[in-house]
């Protein structure tokens, strides 16, 4: 725009210098005219002065009239600076406020990824101390034994077995706590294979087979008769059945019954676990597998991370798991696996 400006300035500008020179050249000839026709030194000396006197005030109006062009075009670029700035400063704050957003938006991110990261150390510590129980009662068993006059190799070698269960266990736990980013983006990569469900139970059982003792609980397992084997991940269900024994353990009073059982469907497995505890609360009975829940019941209350947990676990199996309850009776847990999972 203001190169346009300047370039129609200076065109008209020589334009108006080109008529100037035409208009002199014939005033000169009007003047030899004048010169050749005048009679007298004063009529010309006159008419020189007179010519003079009106090229000067020509002179001066085409000065007023370029220094008002001048300043024109001096007042328009000064205009479109002030505009190229307003442009620019306007992308600026666009560009600073994307900025902003961006980084809020990575904040509250991060921030996220902090809490699931807190939460699955909480989580994690908390299932820790099924098998650390596991493994200080099997040890403390197995002292008291070699105390005795007679050792018997036998229970020894039961103890021994437990407690390398129950490490085992452990280590499998604490890899899980530094694979951290699963449960930060709400994944869970699952290890699937071909388990004996009833071997599984046992296995369980086998764990808290000190745990039960110590409290005169008693624990049956009810498969059926047929074999059942299901595509899972071992460890998981294996962690999802120690915190629903962990739960009717810490609820049900001393001398109470724990049952397993676990019966084939058309495409999938029942698992469940039956005590008669003192039972959950109509209202509580979804609440409960809710994160960081904490029921109180006959003054005894749940840190509200196991039952999760489980649930986590079997819903990334593509499954299910709920609760069937009746006050001052008992509670039954029950998930469902797919005998075979898609890939």
């Amino acid at each position: 725009m203001a190169e346009e400006t300047t370039e129609t300035i200076r065109s008209n500008r020589v334009s108006t210098d080109e008529n100037l020179e035409i208009q002199r050249a014939e005033t000169d000839l009007e003047k030899e005219h004048h010169q050749l026709d005048a009679r007298g030194t004063t009529a010309l000396a006159a008419y020189e002065t007179k010519l003079t006197q009106e090229r000067e005030r020509s002179d001066k109006a085409f000065q007023v009239e370029r220094e008002e062009e001048d300043r024109a075009r001096a007042k328009e670029r000064f205009q479109q600076r002030l505009l190229a700035e307003a442009l620019l400063e306007n992308e600026r704050k666009k560009t600073d406020t994307n900025l902003q957003e961006e980084r809020v938006q990575i904040d509250v991110e991060t921030k996220a990824a902090l809490v699931t990261r807190d939460q699955f150390v909480a989580i994690v510590s908390h299932d820790l101390r099924n098998p650390l129980v596991a493994i200080s009662l099997g040890a403390r068993l197995m002292r008291r034994d070699l105390g005795k006059d007679t050792v018997d190799p036998v229970n020894l070698l039961q103890q021994l077995r437990i407690i390398e269960q129950s490490a085992a266990g452990m280590d499998r736990m604490i890899t899980a706590l530094l694979d951290v980013e699963q449960m930060a983006h709400d994944k869970l990569i699952l290890t699937c294979e071909r388990t004996d469900i009833r071997a599984l139970l046992q296995e369980c059982m086998d764990l808290f087979a000190q745990v039960v003792l110590s409290k005169s609980f008693s624990m049956t397992i009810d498969t059926g008769p047929e074999p059942i084997f299901a595509e899972v991940d071992h460890d998981r269900i294996l962690q999802v059945l120690s915190n629903l024994i962990g739960n009717s353990l810490k609820f049900t009073p001393n001398g109470g019954t724990i049952e397993f059982s676990a019966r084939k469907q058309e495409t999938q497995v029942e698992i469940s676990v039956a005590d008669n505890g003192p039972g959950i609360l109509p209202q509580d009975t979804q609440l409960i597998f809710e994160r960081f829940t904490k029921l109180t019941m006959n003054d005894r209350s749940g840190l509200g991370l196991g039952l999760f947990v489980a649930k986590w676990i079997v819903e990334a199996h593509k499954g299910r798991i709920w609760v069937t309850s009746d006050v001052g009776k008992g509670s039954t847990f029950s998930f469902t696996l797919p005998l075979t999972m898609s890939h």
